[in-house]
């Protein structure tokens, strides 16, 4: 019974860990290097069902990227995003955060 259970729970940890999402990174502007340092100017949650099959709003940064500019973007799996995945992940909705950084 020990070894379902904990082949259950390892199979239950590995397909929360599995997902399809993604995060379009376009706009008007210039990316920079990862490795550049910058200003963070914008912030954006893209929220997902199905373990990130189905994105649920726009999942571009175009509308949060300044036109003209020289841009780092990051996607992350912030705090906020673990606590928010915690209460929905029974209702299989997940949320990832996009951050842009303009580099001077």
């Amino acid at each position: 019974m020990k070894k379902i259970l904990a082949s259950l729970l390892i199979v239950a940890f590995c397909i929360s860990m599995i997902g399809c999402a993604t995060i379009k990174v376009s706009g008007n502007a210039q990316l920079a290097p990862n490795t550049s340092v910058g200003e963070k100017i914008a912030s954006k949650r893209v929220w997902y069902l199905f373990w990130g099959l189905v994105p649920l709003n726009n999942n571009s940064t175009d509308s949060v990227i300044p036109p003209n500019s020289k841009v780092r973007v990051e996607t992350k799996y912030t705090p906020l995003d673990f606590i928010f995945n915690i209460f929905t992940s029974a209702l299989t909705i997940n949320s990832f955060t996009a951050e842009v950084y303009e580099v001077k």
